[in-house]
């Protein structure tokens, strides 16, 4: 009703202007007539504009992230600091208000933001808005929903989709995602235009963002203090074709800087590298068992033990729920060891294949990423595969995300004030699972200890030393190649990015939803949290780290060179998260990737190009297909679904590719030559016996 009568107005008044301008034009007098604006200013509730962003009056925190929720800060590399509200960001339902220490230290926003907004009655198939089948409409010049580059006017590929998981008659936030990262430090700016509602109307701003964009005089400061800010945008958005008079909403965001998303983490790793010295990190053996091989044909030794490593959290011994250890309140302050010169002890498993005992001198040295919430006992599910390919795997628990941590992870989905405990301590077992690559590589490391030696001899060849993550450890992986000087090629098997994703598209979610949407049950609120505490995952998976992979190293780091399994139907790690890091990496693909018709999308693996020859002496992708007929004892695989929710039907390829021999293969050949070799031939690649027969998924008859 409001905004009927507001239509209205603005239609009288400028039929009114239209009629005072003519007759002025007629007469010689001098008489200007009082502009007639389609919005009153001191009509517009203000009251909460100190710390609401009145642009979308139905929801504090929207539109996010924005510059809004900003402060200029000549300190940080950005320019610019965080500063959310407790008014503006929700608490728990139980009444705790959200605390923002520890998301203000940030200079800026995710790299991979989840994008927010409310727009009551949207049809975004009306509309034209980019969607999760057709992304390529985001890069058109009129594109309904766009997201610029501010200093480049370049278009950011993205799709656009209404949350699905409320209910019919609840609120539901447009969530705007993108397809490949940003650049971290960059300004960006979102455009909204010419939105039509179900009913076929276009769909009118609101009267604050009408006050901008009209150019309406007013004496508010809540106005007046931001319209040079938007006099930029609207600035920058008419030099690249986007009219403000077709705005429906625009603002504009800044992503956090390289040094702010990966400084702790790089200083934590310099710091323990110093310390060392140039010596091996200590370890000390608990068991090294040598099976018969009666008991075990695949391995020649299986050893436990603990290694020593600088302790950067709070307590004496790192348990989960700790925190990072300051010195300083600063928002820059960077971490310190415990009482100075704390050291934890970290429990790692090995595995030595049968093989290593007759010749080890082709026994190559892998770190395990494990599972979601797993433990560093997933390597023993490699004791087959380390004596097939031989190889020395190793594994430790992934601090933060490990089986240990999972009191945590529901008291942080329970209240995201608890979340920071999370984000530092991946950040700590990052630290933990690069010294011991370090032992393993280290000559005076693992290599000169009788546990993993037969009389003279290691029983694998130190010097070089490589990584597999599996689910979460791939979803953990890129981020670890990035900080890890000695993980130059990793593979990342049923891998992608963004928890704020992956969390949403995934058949895990329901074991975890129970703590978190009784906390947040407003429909709008589940989103915005997720968006917010991406802003902490990023300095402890891929998210934050992508753009530093394969080129444009961190500090003490080298370039990486990354082999990426993904599975078409994976319903745990959706591939289009998987797609995403590949994207943002300029990782090429196996051609032909899919057979035909075994992709959602109108123009499949868009702006993934393919990998032109073989053997590539690179990086590459591959996709596996089980097909979506009944076999292998499955029922047939679905394409994935093109809504944000998890949907059951059909066979979870989510394990698959872990047991294509040719995948293992390709994997170990990569790992000793540092080359893709192509294992699939001239067509896609198939698990399960697939064939590649084209056809299309059809569940069986659950009728009795």
């Amino acid at each position: 009703m409001m905004q009927a009568r507001f239509r209205g107005q603005r239609l009288a008044a400028s039929v009114l202007v239209s009629l005072l301008i003519s007759a002025c034009s007629d007469s010689n007098d001098t008489f200007q007539p009082t502009p007639i604006f389609s919005v009153d200013p001191s009509t517009i509730d203000v009251s909460q504009a100190d710390v609401c962003d009145i642009v979308q009056p139905n929801k504090c925190a929207f539109p996010f992230p924005s510059n809004f929720f900003t402060v200029e800060d000549a300190s940080a590399a950005t320019g610019r600091r965080v500063n959310l509200n407790p008014t503006a960001i929700p608490g728990t339902s139980s009444g705790e208000s959200f605390d923002p220490g520890e998301y203000n230290r940030n200079d800026g926003f995710s790299p991979g933001p989840l994008l927010l907004l409310e727009v009551p009655g949207i049809d975004l198939e009306q509309t034209g808005a980019a969607s999760f089948t057709d992304m390529s409409r985001s890069l058109d010049a009129d594109a309904a929903i766009q997201v610029i580059d501010a200093a480049t006017g370049e278009r950011q590929l993205l799709w656009a989709e209404l949350d699905s998981r409320p209910a019919a008659d609840e609120a539901r936030a447009l969530m705007i995602r993108l397809a490949r990262n940003l650049q971290d430090g960059g300004r960006y700016i979102v455009a909204l235009q010419n939105l039509v509602a179900e009913d076929g109307s276009t769909i009118p701003s609101s009267d604050a963002f009408t006050v901008f964009k009209e150019g309406i005089p007013s004496d508010i400061p809540a106005f007046e203090d931001r319209r040079a800010g938007y006099e930029d945008i609207f600035a920058i958005l008419e030099s690249n074709g986007i009219p403000r008079e077709s705005l429906y909403l625009a603002w504009d965001f800044t992503v956090a800087s390289t040094a702010n998303i990966t400084g702790r983490m790089l200083h934590i790793r310099d710091q323990a590298f110093t310390d060392l010295g140039g010596s091996a990190p200590l370890a000390t053996i608990l068991t090294a068992d040598s099976p018969d091989e009666s008991e075990n044909a695949d391995l020649a030794r299986r050893i436990t033990g603990t290694l020593s490593v600088p302790n950067f959290l709070d307590t004496v011994d790192g348990r989960p729920g700790s925190r990072f250890n300051y010195d300083s309140s600063d928002p820059d302050a960077l971490p310190a060891r415990f009482n100075g010169n704390g050291s934890v002890d970290v429990d790692f498993t090995c595995v030595i294949p049968r093989q290593a005992l007759a010749d080890s001198s082709e026994t190559i040295a892998v770190v395990i990423g494990h599972g979601l919430y797993g433990s560093r006992e997933s390597v023993d599910e490699f004791a087959p595969v380390a004596e097939e390919q031989n190889i020395m795997f190793c594994g430790m628990d992934s601090w933060g995300m490990s089986d240990s941590d999972l009191g945590v992870a529901f008291a942080s989905l329970s209240n995201v004030n608890n979340f920071p405990q999370q984000a530092d301590r991946i950040q700590q077992g990052f630290l933990n699972i690069t010294l011991l690559s370090e032992a393993m590589r280290h000559p005076d490391g693992f290599a000169s200890l009788d546990a993993f030696r037969e009389g003279d001899r290691s029983l694998f060849q130190s010097g070089a030393v490589h990584y597999e993550g599996v689910s979460q450890g791939g979803v953990l992986g890129a981020a670890l190649s990035a900080i890890n000087p000695n993980f130059e090629r990793s593979a990342l098997n049923v891998a992608g990015m963004r928890f704020s994703l992956l969390a949403r598209r995934s058949n895990a979610w329901g074991a975890f939803a129970f703590a978190f949407d009784p906390a947040y049950p407003d429909p709008l609120d589940k989103p915005l949290m997720w968006s917010v505490i991406q802003m902490l995952y990023d300095r402890g998976e891929n998210n934050g780290y992508v753009n530093h992979v394969t080129s444009d190293p961190l500090p003490g780091s080298t370039a990486s060179r990354v082999l990426i399994h993904l599975a078409v139907g994976d319903k745990t790690v959706t591939e289009t998260a998987g797609e995403i890091l590949a994207r943002s990496m300029n990782v090429p693909r196996h051609l032909p990737s899919v057979v035909d018709g075994r992709h959602v999308a109108d123009e499949p693996y868009l702006n993934i190009e393919g990998i032109p020859a073989y053997p590539w002496d690179g990086s590459g992708l591959a996709m596996w297909d089980s097909g979506p007929f009944p076999i292998a004892e499955h029922d047939g695989t679905p394409l994935q679904a093109t809504i944000n929710n998890f949907e059951p039907a059909g066979y979870n390829t989510h394990s698959m590719t872990f047991g294509q021999k040719a995948a293992r293969d390709q994997k170990a050949a990569f790992w000793r030559t540092g080359q893709v070799v192509n294992v699939c031939g001239e067509t896609a690649c198939f698990g399960d016996g697939y064939d590649g027969t084209p056809g299309e998924y059809s569940p069986p008859d659950s009728a009795p």
